[in-house]
């Protein structure tokens, strides 16, 4: 065996390769020399210290603070609308003095058009993962196929409600 085939040899082993790898390591880095925070002060005990010291940081450059505005929860008046309707009876929601009756019908029509827009982003995700997986008809449980049917009536009389509600 001569020299050169010998080398050859050599490099194609897994050892040489190991020793070459650990050769080319020039630089490693690990999280171990990052330092702390050297600022022991850059974070506020609380909100109300928080915002002390924005005032005052503010005021040292000649700004005012704007006051913060409440912010309305529309989600949360949605769930007390529904709230009211799912566990109050018709009565409750009639007798009901806190919004006057043009109210309740507008904000009716309001929760029913959010929560028809899910219904709808609800069935476009079902039909276009069918279309995509190409789910035939046929491979649905009666059961799914007994409650389309159920709801297809439900939203037949949904729809004439909603026309006399609109007359």
């Amino acid at each position: 065996m001569n020299v050169e085939s010998f080398i050859k040899k050599l490099k194609e082993s897994e050892e040489y390769r190991e020793f070459a790898e650990e050769l080319s390591l020039d630089e490693m880095s690990t999280t171990a020399g990052v330092p702390g925070y050297q600022t022991p002060n850059a974070f506020a005990k609380s909100e109300e210290d928080f915002e002390d010291h924005n005032k005052e940081t503010a005021e040292v450059y000649g700004y005012k603070l704007v006051p913060k505005k409440s912010k309305q929860n529309f989600e949360s008046v949605y769930k007390q609308a529904m709230n009211v309707i799912n566990e109050g009876t018709y009565n409750e929601f009639r007798k009901d003095e806190t919004r006057s009756s043009n109210r309740k019908i507008n904000d009716s029509i309001k929760n029913i058009n959010r929560t028809i827009y899910e219904v709808e982003r609800v069935v476009e995700h079902a039909l276009r993962l069918k279309t995509e997986m190409n789910v035939d008809q046929r491979t649905l449980w009666g059961e799914s196929m007994s409650r389309l049917r159920k709801i297809s009536e439900r939203i037949n009389r949904i729809t004439k409600k909603i026309h006399e509600l609109g007359a």
